[in-house]
């Protein structure tokens, strides 16, 4: 079967390097519809993303307003906005993921925390969406979506659905109480590089201007990976010091930044309870239920940190503990 997208992809990377014969690699591809390919021998990546469906014109002002703030990003070398191909850098194969572990992972995580205020600041460069009480909502309403409804076909009664209104409208309230800068929206160990001396970001291309502890959130409660207790804390104490330094939490104590971050934490690991069943029952992409019982844990234990959480905790346990 022919791949015309990928034809024509090829014929774009042949007018921007000017050789006639080229090879294009195909690359494991994330949780979207881009698509990467690898140009043999040429240190780029070739990138599919349809313009109907990707933000590549996100892609390309963010890239730029990352770099001007000094955050590794891919070079990019040309695009076809029109057709959603674009040329970049080849940052290489060395995901954080796979670095980040044993005596190694302490620095490494460090190094990405200091990532953290760079990348809060492009929000003063970029007109971004705001993750306002409808954005969460909507991330929110994913996980009865998709995971009760669509995957373990459970209706909720009224009583039920007023437990989750409340505790959405809890957790909206909760993040209005912090900063709100340019966040990442998945930074985490598969987005980040490590590109000779730097960690370089990449997948930036659904920032939006939200809550400053979401980034930090994503990196330390990683639906991919757990981290030892005493790294969670210290990135926390870490992260905190640098924002004091900029003077971006003003009077907030770290205690109250942890407790927000918990919350914060909880609407990612709600939301992402949705995302993992819709990529597996719409995309087709069954590989995240793995990943599942660890963010169900996750949501669990956030609960347990806050009782506002306690009745919500509980429809968790009777619809999806011992499900996945």
């Amino acid at each position: 079967m022919t791949d015309s997208r990928q034809d024509q992809l090829t014929a774009f990377v042949k007018s921007i390097i000017l050789e006639d014969e080229i090879m294009l690699l195909p690359l494991n591809g994330d949780a979207s519809f881009r698509r990467y390919f690898r140009v043999s021998g040429k240190n780029l990546i070739a990138v599919d993303a349809p313009p109907e469906t990707q933000k590549n014109k996100e892609f390309i002002s963010i890239d730029k307003a990352l770099a001007s703030e000094k955050v590794k990003v891919p070079k990019i070398l040309a695009y076809d906005l029109e057709k959603g191909f674009m040329l970049l850098e080849d940052l290489g194969n060395t995901t954080f993921a796979q670095v980040a572990v044993g005596a190694a992972s302490e620095s490494l995580y460090l190094k990405a925390i200091d990532l953290l205020a760079p990348i809060a600041r492009t929000g003063l460069k970029l007109d971004l969406p705001l993750f306002d009480d409808e954005f969460i909502n909507f991330e929110l309403s994913l996980f009865e979506t998709w995971m009760l409804e669509k995957r373990l076909g459970i209706t909720l009664s009224a009583e039920e659905k007023q437990v989750l209104k409340d505790a959405y409208d809890y957790i909206c309230k909760s993040q209005k109480l912090l900063p709100y800068v340019a966040m990442h929206r998945d930074f985490h160990s598969r987005n980040l590089m490590v590109f000779e001396d730097e960690l370089a970001v990449i997948d930036f291309q659904d920032m939006v201007k939200g809550p400053i502890t979401y980034d930090l959130a994503s990196l330390i409660y990683d639906c991919y990976v757990v981290l030892d207790k005493e790294l969670v804390s210290k990135c926390i104490d870490r992260a905190y010091n640098r924002y004091v330094e900029l003077n971006i939490l003003k009077n907030m104590s770290e205690e109250e930044f942890k407790r927000l971050l918990n919350i914060t934490s909880l609407q990612r690991h709600i939301k992402v309870l949705g995302i993992f069943c819709r990529l597996s029952i719409r995309d087709g992409k069954n590989g995240y239920l793995k990943d599942l019982p660890r963010v169900i844990n996750y949501v669990l234990d956030e609960c347990k940190n806050d009782p506002h959480f306690s009745k919500l905790s509980n429809i968790i346990k009777k619809y999806v503990v011992g499900n996945f």
